[in-house]
């Protein structure tokens, strides 16, 4: 993202309910997952015996067939290998089934980066803002438009408004009121944020928004290819759609990849991620690689 300080070089911009009942083997890991009826009257007539008629069987149609339970916990282990130094926080929402079914670390905080900007474009559109201007910043993760947003519509206040609308419970400002890619979340309040846009946000706003994650370009405005964890994983096998967050030094690269993947947009996907291997696009290439490898030991019980 391009916006000054050295630490901030560059932003752009999940148990295991992991149907899982067993552990993670790290003791970082957060919670896994958890006939009758009145005959009818016959005449009574002495030279005609009563004639009773005996109703037909009635058949209950059997249940459908159960949604097959995939076990996400050796994707899990393996997107976990494939950070290597980083930290990695996940959580997967099936829609179709109504349920999370992974989550990993899902109530650890991180930076938003460029992810914020989900809830910077929301607050416009709630305020009749350009749905184009909206639409450009998300698509593009532009940080000009994002900073010019923020600061007409009331920096930190923006963050608050939201998380009360929307019922985010880890979701902060940042600390410094300038800094916008500070605002803090976990992957189950960015769950919630995509849970808002499809099924609560008016229409008009779902649009825009969906429309611009799903044309989100494969370089931000600030030249950086944001295609990394989702878009590269997922290519063109499924639908997806984004928002990419990305920072520089915090000690090393802030890598986030939040999206949805599926027919019908049927998972929501988040991964989160830090890494210790400190700056340069070098080092960035490598940590970007290892999220898109971590989303594509994923993939393949996301098309079960």
């Amino acid at each position: 993202m391009g916006r000054g300080r050295y630490r901030r070089v560059s932003r752009g911009g999940a148990a295991v309910a992991l149907v899982l009942a067993v552990g993670l083997p790290l003791s970082a890991c957060g919670p896994i997952v958890k006939l009758a009826g009145q005959p009818s009257p016959v005449a009574n007539v002495s030279t005609v015996p009563p004639t009773t008629t005996t109703p037909p069987p009635t058949t209950t149609p059997p249940p459908p067939p159960p949604v097959p339970t995939v076990d996400f916990t050796p994707a899990v282990h393996a997107a976990i290998a494939a950070v290597g130094d980083g930290e990695l926080s996940l959580a997967i929402y099936d829609r179709d089934g109504d349920t999370m079914v992974v989550s990993y670390r899902s109530d650890v905080r991180y930076y938003t980066e460029s992810v914020v900007k989900l809830l910077i474009g929301l607050d416009r559109l709630d305020r009749g803002g350009s749905a184009s201007t909206v639409a450009e910043m998300l698509s593009r993760s532009d940080d000009g438009t994002a900073t010019k947003l923020w600061d007409i519509d009331g920096g930190t206040s923006i963050v608050t408004r939201m998380a009360a609308k929307i019922g985010l419970h880890d979701t902060t400002p940042p600390r410094n009121p300038g800094e916008w890619g500070d605002t803090s979340t976990t992957a189950d309040d960015l769950v919630r944020i995509y849970q808002y846009i499809l099924g609560e946000a008016p229409a008009s706003e779902r649009n825009v928004v969906l429309a611009a994650l799903h044309n989100a370009t494969n370089l931000g405005a600030d030249g950086t290819d944001q295609y990394f964890g989702i878009p590269y994983a997922v290519g063109h096998s499924l639908p997806w759609a984004v928002k990419q967050g990305w920072a520089c030094c915090e000690p090393g690269w802030v890598l986030n990849t939040t999206g949805l993947i599926g027919p019908d947009y049927r998972y929501i996907v988040i991964a989160l991620t830090t890494h210790d291997t400190g700056g340069g696009s070098g080092v960035r290439a490598t940590d970007s690689a290892e999220l898109t490898k971590a989303v594509g030991a994923l993939l393949p019980d996301l098309r079960k």
